[in-house]
């Protein structure tokens, strides 16, 4: 079984490829990052200029000392939102606004710059290495009209593998899209859990000959209120095409992308370079141990546009504790198993510029 390529993509990120990555270099570079990252808050944000006043990187000796610091909550984003930049209007490439038709709130708005996108492309491309290799072709089942929408971002770190990435945007006609599959020889699919699935259970999947699609990746729609991917989902797109079936998290706030699962399938790697993640328990706010359920909290190490300091996602989920089956050095987070309270919408489905 071949290791996650996340990790030598990380060594190669934090300057260890040549020795080795250990769990200790990852953690010594987390915490220069969040270090060099609170110094960079408090002085562009005037959001957490204010939140984190009387705080100093230099208080952070470990990385678990960044439980010191007070959440950041999505209502912080809605009521707050531009306060949140650390870079002129001048300097940002996307905004993600996001609405959620059922609640009486501000929308959530996203800023990412340039080199921002350009993190999650990177993310992308080596995290699908695990998926596709070159000369296959991808079927991107997201919106991607848009520069720097997720299905944009993903189709550029394909071409950067040698792989052909179409944005087809979400399903509509189950049929038609077959035909597409078909016609346009596609290899892998790439989309949210039940629209995948509608093709799937469609009368004229059939017509996709056997052996055509290799692999799925699933990207859950939180607009769901879970990025949660049932278990008997997976197993009908396996059954179905024989295929092999992976899981991704992420949301918006991470910048779309968060984890991607390796080649055995049993948990997420995550995006350590960029991303660093918490779970704590949900009432207390105090760190749970490895193995135990709690809520994902979220701090950008690398943005430069909005960052994002102990952000409360509202998934449930625990690190596991025993090593993956593929060998590497990183860690694994668990499926997410639910939602603390809604979170929605955080899927593409519900952007706007």
């Amino acid at each position: 079984m071949r290791k996650t390529p996340l990790e030598n993509w990380i060594a190669d990120k934090i300057g260890q490829r040549s020795n080795g990555l250990a769990e200790n270099d990852i953690r010594q570079y987390q915490l220069e990052r969040l270090q060099e990252t609170i110094e960079y808050v408090v002085l562009k944000s005037p959001f957490y200029s204010r939140r984190l006043r009387g705080f100093s990187a230099k208080d952070l000796r470990t990385v678990d000392d960044l439980a010191l610091l007070p959440f950041t909550t999505p209502r912080d984003l809605r009521d707050k939102g531009p306060q949140f930049l650390c870079v002129s209007q001048s300097e940002i490439e996307r905004v993600v606004t996001l609405i959620d038709p059922c609640a009486n709130e501000h929308p959530k708005r996203l800023c990412f710059t340039r080199e921002d996108l350009e993190l999650t492309i990177d993310f992308f491309a080596h995290g699908m290495s695990s998926i596709v290799k070159s000369g296959q072709k991808v079927l991107i089942l997201m919106p991607g009209p848009k520069l720097g929408s997720v299905g944009d971002l993903l189709a550029r770190a394909l071409k950067r593998m040698g792989v052909e990435g179409i944005v087809y945007g979400f399903v509509k006609d189950p049929l038609k899209t077959i035909r597409d599959i078909v016609r346009e020889k596609i290899d892998c699919l790439v989309g949210i859990p039940i629209q995948v699935l509608s093709i799937a259970k469609h009368s004229e999947a059939k017509t996709i000959a056997a052996g055509q699609i290799k692999s799925v990746l699933l990207s859950p729609d939180a607009c769901l209120k879970s990025p949660y991917v049932p278990a008997a989902i997976v197993s009908e797109l396996q059954r179905t095409w024989n295929c092999s079936v992976f899981n991704h998290y992420g949301i918006t706030e991470m910048g779309f992308g968060g984890g991607v699962e390796c080649q055995a399938r049993c948990g997420f790697h995550l995006r350590e370079a960029d991303l660093y993640f918490e779970i704590v328990d949900s009432d207390s706010g105090l760190p749970m141990r490895p193995g135990e359920f709690g809520e994902i909290i979220l701090t950008t190490l690398t943005r430069k546009g909005m960052p994002l300091i102990r952000y409360r996602t509202g998934h449930l989920a625990r690190f596991l504790v025993e090593p993956c089956p593929c060998g590497t050095v990183l860690r694994r987070m668990d499926k997410v198993q639910d939602t603390k309270y809604d979170t929605a919408p955080h899927s593409a489905e519900c952007e706007a510029v």
